[in-house]
C-alpha cells in the first residue's frame, strides 16, 4: 500500500520561512482533512490577490521534506517561469520541464509546462522514464482548464497513486459546466469582500460609458461566438468610445484592455496612439520577446497601457494596474472575475481601482466582490449567487458621469441625483446642471460661477479664454464687468456640470470620426 502523504513539517525547517495567514492556514488544514478522508483531487478556490501561491509552496514545501517529489503544472511559459522563481525565492529546489530550457529531473520539485510535458509523454515510453510515476503531488496552476483532454491525459497517466491539488479563483470551465468529472472536492478560502475590508485588495468603482448590442449573437461552448461578437464590437464608433471614456476618467492610471480578438485590439491600440498615449498589443502570436519587453514596459512606467486578447487573464500579477477595461462581453463569469481581478491588488498610494465596462459584463454578473457559491455537481453552471433580498441596496448607473453604485440616490462621484433611484442597471434620467436655456441666473449666481471658473482655470494652468467659454456656455452670454471677481474654490455642482460638460465633448468628438 502507498505511504500517505501527510502535510506535517518533519523536524528539518525549510530553508525559508513561509509565513500564513490565519485564512491560508485554515486552507492547508481543510486541505489535509480531505486527504485524511480519502479525497485526492481537490480545487483550492480563492480569491485573485489572496495568496493561493503561498499557500501552494507551503503544501509543496512540506510534500517535499517528506520525500516525495512534486510536479507543478502551467499552461504558458510565462507563468512556468513566474512559478519557478516564485518557489525559487522560498528556498525550494525547482527544475524545469520546458521546451528550450535546460531540465534536471533529479531535482524534487518540478515546474512544468503542459504542452511540452504532453509532447514528451508522447515520445517516451512511460516505464523508461521514471519521473512521470514518481511525483506524489500534482499542483495545477489556473485548474479551471484542467479538465481538457491534454491536461486530463497527464494527470490520468498516475492513477490514484497522486495527489492532485488544482489552484483557481475560479472553479468552472470556460463553457461554465463544473470540474466535477476530475476533481472530487472544493476547499473555499477567503472571498473579495473580505479580503477588500481587511486590506488585501483595493475596492473597484465600476463605470458602464457604453456596450456593444449583443442581441441575437450565436452561442459556443457557453459564450459568445468569438467571430461574430468581434465583428459587433470592432466598429469605429465603439473604439473611440473606449478611449474617450477612459481619457476623460483616468487617463494617469496605469491601465489593461481585454479585447475580444486580435482586430479588435489593434484597433483599439490605434485609437490610442491617435492621441498620442504610449500603447502596445500583444496576443498569443506576438513574438515571446516583444511581448515580455511590452509588461517589462509597463511596470517601469514607460508605457501606460496594454490592450491583449487572452494573454494577461490568467497569472499575471502587475499590482499598480489602476483601470481595467472590459472591451470584450462575456457569458462566463470566471472569465469576468479573472480579467477584473488583475486590477484589485494593492500597491503604494493605490487606493482604487476602476472597471470600464464596455462589454455589459457589470449588468451581466454583478460586481467582483459578490458572493458566489461554488460546486462541482450539476451540468449547467459551476457557480451560483445567492439571490438578494427585496430590501437590499439596488444597483442603479448615473448618466452624467456613467459611475455605477448603489445605497443612494445620490451619485458618490459627480453627485448628481438619479431620479429613479431603485432599479436594477440601466440608464438612469440625472439631474444635470445645465442652466442654459432652462432658467434665469441672477448677477450674483454669474458672478460666483464665474469667480469658480477662474479658480479652476488657475489651478490647472488654462488660459483664460478657457474660463471665458465654458462660462458662456453656462450663463449664455460672455463674462463682462467680471475684473472684480476673486478665485472661488469650485464647489460639488460646479465639478458635476464640468463632468458633464467634458463627457459630452469626448462623445461628440467620436460621433463627428474626430
Amino acid at each position: 500500500m502507498m505511504k500517505q502523504m501527510n502535510l506535517e513539517f518533519d523536524d528539518e525547517p525549510a530553508k525559508k520561512t513561509i509565513v500564513l495567514r490565519d485564512y491560508q492556514e485554515k486552507a492547508v488544514n481543510d486541505i489535509r482533512q480531505c486527504m485524511m478522508h480519502g479525497k485526492k483531487r481537490i480545487i483550492l478556490n480563492s480569491a485573485t490577490g489572496s495568496g493561493k501561491t503561498a499557500t501552494s509552496v507551503d503544501i509543496i514545501s512540506k510534500t517535499a521534506q517528506n520525500g516525495f517529489k512534486v510536479l507543478f503544472l502551467a499552461n504558458r511559459r510565462e507563468l512556468v517561469f513566474q512559478a519557478k522563481a516564485t518557489l525559487e525565492n522560498f528556498g525550494l529546489d525547482c527544475g524545469m520541464i520546458m521546451s528550450g530550457e535546460e531540465s534536471d529531473l533529479d531535482k524534487p520539485v518540478q515546474i512544468a509546462s503542459m504542452q511540452t510535458f504532453i509532447r514528451r509523454m508522447d515520445l517516451e515510453d512511460l516505464a523508461e522514464n521514471r519521473w512521470f510515476h514518481d511525483a506524489k503531488l500534482c499542483v495545477v496552476d489556473e485548474c479551471h482548464s484542467s479538465v481538457s483532454p491534454s491536461y486530463l491525459k497527464i494527470l490520468n497517466a498516475y492513477g490514484d497513486d497522486v495527489y492532485t491539488i488544482g489552484l483557481t479563483a475560479t472553479p468552472g470551465r470556460g463553457d461554465q459546466k463544473p470540474l466535477g468529472e476530475y476533481y472530487e472536492e472544493i476547499v473555499s478560502t477567503i472571498s473579495v469582500a473580505e479580503l477588500t475590508e481587511q486590506g488585501y485588495l483595493v475596492p473597484a468603482r465600476y463605470f458602464v460609458p457604453s456596450t456593444p448590442d449583443l442581441e441575437n449573437l450565436k452561442m459556443t461552448a457557453g459564450d459568445y461566438n468569438k467571430k461574430e461578437l468581434g465583428e459587433r464590437v470592432n466598429q469605429a464608433k465603439l473604439v473611440g468610445d473606449i478611449y474617450e471614456n477612459w481619457s476623460v476618467i483616468c487617463p494617469d492610471r496605469p491601465t489593461i484592455i481585454f479585447a475580444t480578438n486580435v482586430a479588435h485590439s489593434i484597433s483599439i491600440r490605434d485609437a490610442y496612439r491617435k492621441h498620442g498615449v504610449e500603447i502596445e498589443h500583444i496576443d498569443a502570436r506576438t513574438p515571446k520577446e516583444e511581448r515580455g519587453d511590452a509588461i517589462e514596459r509597463l511596470r517601469s512606467g514607460k508605457l501606460r497601457v496594454i490592450t491583449n486578447v487572452g494573454i494577461l487573464t490568467e497569472g499575471f500579477d502587475f499590482p499598480e494596474a489602476g483601470c481595467i477595461v472590459l472591451a470584450r462581453p462575456t457569458k462566463s463569469l470566471g472569465l469576468y472575475i479573472q480579467m477584473g481581478g488583475r486590477g484589485l491588488r494593492i500597491a503604494p498610494l493605490k487606493q482604487n481601482c476602476i472597471i470600464l465596462d464596455h462589454g455589459g459584463c457589470v449588468s451581466e454578473h454583478g460586481y467582483l466582490d459578490d458572493e458566489i457559491e461554488w460546486t462541482l455537481e450539476g451540468k449547467e453552471k459551476a457557480w451560483s449567487k445567492p439571490k438578494r433580498k427585496e430590501k437590499e441596496k439596488k444597483t442603479v448607473k448615473c448618466t452624467a458621469c456613467n459611475l455605477v453604485f448603489e445605497g443612494s440616490d445620490r451619485c458618490p462621484d459627480c453627485g448628481s441625483i438619479v431620479k429613479s433611484f431603485g432599479k436594477a442597471i440601466e440608464t438612469l434620467d440625472a439631474e444635470l446642471i445645465e442652466a442654459k436655456g432652462k432658467k434665469k441666473l441672477s448677477r450674483a449666481d454669474k458672478r460666483i460661477f464665474w469667480g469658480m471658473t477662474q479658480h479652476y482655470r488657475a489651478m490647472k494652468c488654462y488660459k483664460q479664454g478657457w474660463a471665458a467659454w465654458h462660462y458662456k456656455g453656462f450663463t449664455g452670454v460672455w463674462p463682462r464687468g467680471m475684473d472684480d471677481v476673486a478665485p472661488i474654490k469650485p464647489d460639488e455642482k460646479f465639478l458635476n456640470w464640468l463632468r458633464h460638460v467634458n463627457i459630452k465633448k469626448a462623445k461628440s468628438r467620436v460621433n463627428d470620426g474626430s
